[in-house]
């Protein structure tokens, strides 16, 4: 067969591209939609809603990707995305559902501005009208009352309903059956009324399936087990023949993790339909039995603050816990502050229940009282004997017994002009050695979140000292001290809305003596030492003053309020504008109504007079521990304006 000639292929190939590229021009193009020439060419100018009545514009605006252009000039333009809009429109008939509006319809519309690369995206929403929940029924629960899960769900008579109230509700059911022994099938279904379709009736159907009761539990390690089975065992909720409760299984796991033995910890059911039981894998994984640790910090008062420990979680392979500590702490002119070793024996079990008792022997030498004319350094031994119940995951409570037995306490006179035989007068009945045996008695209560960056719950704690009296020692006095913290989420994402109340009164009783060797210091205040009165100031009571500015030489009755409204801005920064609000008293009768009046503008305030704060700060929200820098101004004649301060940690 003779081959082509090249010039002629060629020619070939050209005359079938002509013809190819001549049926893709004769093929008809379609219209461009409105993705493919306004999500490519147009931008968003603006975002708007319309026929929005039952549901706040903040809600919806939370759930949209079409988002109006920032409101800083060098962002780039955002632009239109068709895949968007459809989103956001279902999106927001899915916010309307979750309120009752399950008849809601959601639509786009584009419309021009002067602009001609820009447009503004309109919604258009016809709500319809409201449907709520008529009815609510359980088929196949005989384990658990009636009225019990009623109080439990989210779906009630009378609310309007949410879809999403289903799937939360099944969850919750399902939880309170494996309280009394179940492992339930639940399915949640609900239907509008025949005759009103805005009558919504819901029913939760539960199949319960056999009673399980607990089994075996068998303890597993990837590695060998560094502490005995009997410290796992004894920390377990789940006796052998008594009912499964999943709350039991999850608190199990919560107290081994408690021990501090374990760096895993997970307890896992083994259902057994056959017998009905339930068996329970525990997998454990020890930490190192000793650890080494250290650190550093900075605060108003202690400007450099290192602290150290060495600790071993295991001591004779029986529990005990040991740990030796130390600290130390310089001033704003690097000068001694304090230092601080001790060490502690713990013992979690304490004569075989689940009271936790520790032993801490000390010694410390701190300067604890200073004003214009005098600051006094004291070293000190002690012991303190502690134990502590738990009641369940929230609270405690703790009695202590402590003895310090301060050896020397030095006074030194900040005034030069003082004669010695003024100083002399002073220092007559001054102790310059002293003793204080006292018994406390505190309780917590904790439902925050997160103790560092706190968003919802609260904290309540309250001590009651004893000193001297059946006790003994160079002092006696009674103390009392109360203080509850709450925090409430705004409607803004992320706002924070805190607030904290406390209060504490100290009575001297028994035989005089005094702490203070100065003339100026009220003289029930003198006889109570100078570590266990009352003093404000600083980054957690009343910022804009110094440490323990307010009531340096100390009062016996102190009042504090703080309010703060904690803001996100990006990121990891947020901001917090607060108030703050307190006094220290010599005395509780000292305390007159007058006292609480706010004064306005820069004026002198009187020792009894509350002092008034408010200020704005800086948040940087580290995984540790928030970081603050507090901007402060008060009322008070004589103090700096604008009081920069900064701190490591939440104010409360």
């Amino acid at each position: 067969m003779p081959r082509p000639h090249p010039r002629a292929a060629a020619w070939d190939v050209r005359r079938a591209g002509a013809v190819l590229l001549g049926l893709l021009l004769s093929v008809p193009v379609p219209a461009a939609s409105r993705g493919d020439l306004e999500s490519q060419l147009k931008t968003v100018a603006a975002v708007g809603l319309r026929g929005r009545h039952s549901v706040s514009a903040r809600e919806i605006r939370a759930v949209l990707k079409t988002r109006p252009p920032s409101f800083w000039p060098w962002t780039e333009r955002r632009p239109l995305r068709t895949d968007f809009l459809n989103v956001d429109c279902a999106a927001v008939e899915a916010v309307y559902h979750q309120h009752g509006f399950l008849d809601a319809v959601v639509r786009d519309s584009l419309l021009p501005v002067r602009d001609p690369g820009r447009v503004r995206v309109l919604f258009v929403i016809r709500e319809g009208p409201r449907s709520r929940i008529v009815s609510v029924d359980f088929e196949g629960v005989q384990a658990v009352p009636r009225e019990a899960l009623l109080r439990a769900i989210y779906a009630r008579r009378r609310r309007p309903f949410n879809p999403a109230y289903l799937v939360a509700d099944t969850a919750i059911i399902a939880r309170q059956e494996g309280e009394h022994g179940h492992l339930p099938r639940v399915v949640g279904t609900a239907r509008r009324d025949e005759r009103d379709s805005l009558d919504v009736h819901v029913v939760y159907r539960v199949e319960e399936g056999p009673a399980y009761r607990v089994g075996a539990v068998h303890i597993v390690s990837p590695e060998a087990l560094r502490v005995s089975e009997k410290l796992v065992r004894r920390e377990l909720l789940l006796k052998p023949g008594s009912v499964y409760r999943r709350s039991k299984m999850e608190e199990s796991e919560e107290r081994l993790y408690e021990t501090g033995l374990f760096r895993e910890a997970q307890v896992s059911p083994q259902p057994d339909s056959t017998n009905s039981l339930m068996e329970f894998l525990v997998r454990v994984q020890g930490r190192k039995l000793r650890w080494l640790d250290g650190g550093g910090g900075s605060g108003t008062q202690e400007r450099l603050r290192f602290e150290g420990e060495w600790g071993h979680r295991n001591l004779g392979k029986h529990g005990l816990q040991g740990l030796l500590g130390a600290r130390l702490a310089l001033d704003k002119d690097a000068k001694f502050l304090l230092s601080r070793g001790e060490v502690s024996v713990l013992e979690p079990w304490l004569l075989g229940t689940r009271n936790r008792a520790q032993v801490t022997i000390y010694a410390e030498r701190r300067k604890d009282f200073r004003i214009d004319t005098l600051e006094i350094e004291k070293r000190a031994r002690g012991v303190a004997f502690q134990v502590q119940h738990s009641f369940g995951r929230l609270a405690y409570v703790r009695l202590t017994q402590d003895n310090t037995w301060v050896v020397e306490q030095k006074p030194r006179f900040l005034n030069l002009d003082l004669s010695p035989a003024i100083r002399d007068s002073l220092l007559q009945g001054f102790l310059p050695s002293y003793s204080t045996h006292r018994l406390q008695l505190s309780g917590v209560r904790d439902r925050r979140d997160n103790p560092l960056t706190t968003s919802r719950g609260n904290l309540q704690v309250a001590s009651a000292d004893l000193a001297g009296g059946p006790f003994k020692g160079s002092t006696s006095f009674t103390k009392f001290q109360v203080s509850s913290s709450w925090f409430t989420p705004l409607r803004r994402p992320g706002w924070v809305l805190a607030g904290r109340a406390r209060g504490g009164l100290v009575k001297p009783f028994g035989e005089r003596r005094d702490f203070v060797p100065l003339a100026g210091v009220d003289r029930e205040v003198s006889r109570v030492p100078t570590e266990d009165v009352f003093r404000l100031g600083g980054v957690n009571s009343v910022r804009g003053y110094a440490e323990n500015e307010i009531a340096s030489a100390g009062g016996l009755a102190l009042l504090n309020a703080n309010l703060e409204i904690r803001v996100p801005v990006v990121g990891l920064f947020g901001l917090e504008v607060f108030v703050d609000a307190g006094n220290v008293w010599a005395r509780p009768e000292f305390i007159r109504p007058g006292d609480f009046t706010p004064r306005l503008g820069r004026t002198n305030l009187d020792a009894g007079d509350v002092r008034y704060v408010y200020g704005v700060g800086g948040r940087f929200n580290l995984a540790f521990a928030p970081v603050r820098l507090d901007l402060a101004w008060g009322a008070e004649t004589g103090h700096r304006v604008g009081s920069l301060q900064f701190a490591v940690g939440p104010t409360f």
